[in-house]
């Protein structure tokens, strides 16, 4: 029976009462986690109009572009608007959730 627990163990791992939101003073701060969103969704958003450019520009002229099987697959469905949709969602997402995260965070801290 070794992987039987003690009856008389005294030792406790963790605070059972502990608030495992904030674990230390540093993750008090809300700000950073909301910048870091807005951030990427940003970026994710301009890689989506980069990427809708570069389609755009290459079905002009009749040249070929380099593009991952799942572009290819959303390209082949919805035409340029599907894969580079697919990124604008995706980064829509992004800051959305920077955004709920962060009132959530904030009103925790408030109470």
């Amino acid at each position: 029976m070794a992987f039987e627990e003690h009856k008389n163990r005294k030792f406790q791992y963790g605070n059972p009462y502990a608030d495992y939101e904030y674990v230390n003073k540093n993750s008090r701060k809300t700000g950073p986690g909301l910048i870091l969103a807005l951030l990427f969704g940003i970026v994710v958003l301009g890689f989506a109009v980069w990427r809708w450019i570069a389609i755009d520009t290459a079905e002009a002229s009749g040249e070929t572009i380099s593009m991952t099987s799942l572009e290819w697959g959303l390209y082949k469905i919805g035409g340029k608007w599907a894969p580079t949709g697919l990124f604008a969602v995706l980064g829509v997402f992004i800051i959305y959730g920077g955004i709920r995260n962060f009132r959530r965070l904030e009103k925790i801290r408030q109470s």
